[in-house]
């Protein structure tokens, strides 16, 4: 497993979303300032937001480090420990934003608020169990610098743990993309043919953001499914982190920036957003 590091493909993979994560941070920066001057209280949200935005970083720093620095069974057993428990935060934060802006969207409906609330927390338990198992005391023969049987057969089971986290993150966003376009016609059916700008902001910024979580978590999952001697399972795992901090980030801007437009207005929310 340490050696899949030194290729150079591998390198370029892990290294190469950094940039991607710092140029989203140049980009959205103004929208953070304008979030937190206006923020009231600590909240679940402002929580979850802070760790999709900088969880991400420390990732980044372990797998850079893992790649380019020295290889030793230490620094595959810091990193591993590292990335795993910082992966299960970012993608939990990132769901759990994602259920705040479907259930706004469902602010209404206490069937399906109850419906998404406990599909989050089976998706969730289901994440924290798998990242539990695949950081085990036996990761020491996943990262020994030799290959042999046993740690071929450890590296495996920890690739499909980690597979799992990412076919369960694609499940629930799965059930939102359902779930919103199901909101959509059903709203139709009524005869609501207009509706104010959050609403309209809500189905399609939902919609987008979870077809767009629900991808790279399918090719994740494809990815870890590859045999263990192909050397290319897990390529993209660093893309799905900082991926998810961007999109969660641009979950709340999006959500928040409709939010004050329609405040603004002479309409009457829709909800009050708990951020």
């Amino acid at each position: 497993m340490v050696l899949l590091h030194t290729l150079q493909t591998i390198k370029y993979f892990r290294v190469a979303p950094a940039a991607v994560w710092a140029f989203d941070y140049c980009l959205t920066f103004e929208h953070e300032v304008r979030l937190f001057s206006t923020m009231g209280r600590l909240n679940i949200a402002s929580v979850m937001f802070v760790i999709t935005r900088y969880v991400p970083i420390v990732w980044i720093i372990s797998e850079i480090y893992v790649t380019v620095g020295p290889q030793s069974v230490e620094a595959c057993l810091t990193t591993y420990r590292t990335a795993g428990g910082s992966l299960v935060l970012i993608m939990l934060s990132t769901e759990g934003l994602l259920l705040m802006r479907t259930l706004a969207l469902w602010h209404n409906n206490e069937k399906i608020k109850r419906f998404l609330l406990a599909s989050y927390l089976v998706v969730a338990t289901s994440m924290l169990t798998c990242d539990i198992l695949a950081v085990s005391p036996k990761l020491v023969s996943v990262c020994a610098p030799t290959s042999s049987k046993s740690s071929v057969e450890e590296a495996t089971r920890v690739e499909h743990l980690i597979m799992g986290m990412f076919v369960s993150a694609a499940l629930f966003e799965l059930t939102v993309v359902f779930v919103t376009m199901y909101h959509s016609l059903t709203s139709r059916s009524v005869g609501i043919r207009t509706v104010n700008g959050l609403v309209a902001n809500l189905w399609k910024g939902s919609l987008l953001y979870a077809l767009s979580l629900l991808t790279i978590s399918i090719a994740n999952a494809v990815s870890f499914s590859l045999p263990v001697s192909s050397g290319q399972n897990g390529i993209i795992d660093v893309f799905q982190g900082v991926l998810h901090g961007v999109m969660a980030s641009r979950i709340l801007f999006d959500l928040r920036t409709a939010d004050r437009r329609e405040e603004d207005g002479s309409r009457p929310r829709l909800i009050c957003a708990p951020f």
